[in-house]
């Protein structure tokens, strides 16, 4: 028997682009336990929470269909952020199946269903986030995102191989000269995506580079054609938004969907705090968007226990935040079912600090993407990990670590 991990990746999804890896360093930490295989599931970017929900149901019958799970085996589903959303569209699309009188083709997706056994939500706005809010606006749509996506994604097909990763030197060339941007991880990760674009290393290396390019662009097509995920994270969406789990306020029914078919769920929510004296830096500026006045809707102040002190709690207020998501909106079902861990948004996938060196026989590399002061480390990292490895083999956070206690 073994145990099947799929891990969904949230906004602007991909397995890996470039030099970026989404889930940087979990393999490493995960590879300990020899009946879990793993899947990264390829999302699309900023598609609908329904369009990327049914591809993962597609996803998943075809692991099926080619019998890498077999009868017997377990399924477990581990969200972050947009890809929390994403499984719970699934689990509702589930339900959907099974109380439907005539099911149609996609019937035989509930047979994965019976293999699935659990559910976990990594820094998931359940609720929505205020910076989605303040960024689903029509104008803002309409004349900037798609405008600047298109256009980098026709830059980037006219420049093709060779010209993309020119640009990206005379990018660096020019940007670094600020001394604000010399730390700005986040830089790092798109120019070293697009130098990655064109290698005259060998052909082995000029293959993977052209795929690289390739990958890109396809990345930033399907980011210029479809940015409906926005108008789903808003916890005030248009009317005419598609249906978003975000937008349900119904959990005790899925919850109770869950229970029915014996699939343990819990969260795991975070929080940082922005940096002292530093006001032009990237993650103080989505710090202060996302507190800022925040829509009653995302929660109200509450005590959630912390993750790594079972016997503490930590109150929680609707501004405090993990740098894109209010951390009040990230308790999902109820407060005794979620765990707060002090990081920000990208701390916990793997990106709290950069890469120093190049890893010998790799073109990935580790990014610190929002630069936070969270204090989250590789020990932080690696003791979350092994909490998620815990949950999926039938244990609680909290007894991971713990002395075992000895007979009589």
């Amino acid at each position: 028997m073994n145990r099947h991990l799929v891990l969904v990746p949230g906004f602007g999804g991909f397995d890996a682009l470039g030099t970026l890896r989404y889930y940087e360093g979990v393999t490493s930490v995960l590879e300990r336990d020899e009946s879990l295989v793993l899947h990264y599931f390829p999302n699309l970017p900023m598609a609908s929470v329904s369009t990327r929900a049914q591809q993962l149901l597609a996803f998943l019958d075809e692991r099926w269909r080619r019998r890498e799970i077999r009868k017997g085996d377990e399924l477990h589903l581990v969200g972050h952020s947009t890809g929390g959303l994403d499984i719970r569209q699934l689990l509702l699309r589930y339900r959907e199946l099974e109380e439907a009188p005539n099911k149609g083709p996609e019937a035989a997706a509930l047979q994965v269903l019976g293999h699935l056994r659990s559910v976990q939500f990594l820094s998931v706005p359940q609720r929505g986030t205020n910076l989605a809010a303040k960024a689903n606006q029509p104008v803002l749509r309409a004349l900037v995102y798609r405008p600047l996506l298109r256009l980098l994604y026709e830059s980037t097909r006219g420049l093709r191989e060779r010209g993309t990763a020119t640009s990206s030197r005379f990018i660096r060339r020019v940007l670094l000269r600020n001394r604000r941007l010399e730390s700005a991880n986040w830089i790092d990760a798109f120019l070293d995506t697009l130098d990655g674009c064109y290698s005259l290393e060998g052909p082995y290396q000029g293959a993977l580079a052209r795929a690289a390019y390739f990958d890109l662009l396809r990345w930033l097509l399907h980011m210029a054609s479809d940015t409906s995920a926005i108008s789903d994270l808003s916890p005030l969406p248009p009317s005419d938004a598609p249906p978003s789990p975000a937008h349900v306020d119904d959990p005790e029914r899925e919850r109770q969907f869950l229970e029915q078919h014996g699939i343990r769920y819990a969260s795991i929510i975070t929080v940082a705090r922005p940096k002292a004296g530093q006001w032009f830096d990237v993650f103080n500026r989505l710090y202060a968007m996302t507190a800022h006045a925040p829509v009653p809707r995302l929660g109200h102040a509450q005590a959630v226990q912390r993750l790594m002190e079972p016997t503490s709690a930590r109150m929680l207020t609707p501004a405090d935040n993990d740098g894109v998501v209010n951390t009040v909106a990230q308790v999902w079902p109820d407060a005794d079912s979620c765990y707060v861990v002090e990081a920000d948004h990208g701390d916990v996938i793997g990106h709290f600090q950069s890469d120093t060196v190049e890893r010998p026989g790799s073109k990935f590399r580790r990014y610190d993407l929002l630069n936070s002061s969270s204090g989250f480390d590789q020990p932080a990292f690696e003791a979350l990990w092994l909490r998620i490895s815990a949950f999926i083999e039938g244990r609680a956070y909290h007894d991971v670590g713990r002395t075992p206690r000895r007979a009589g």
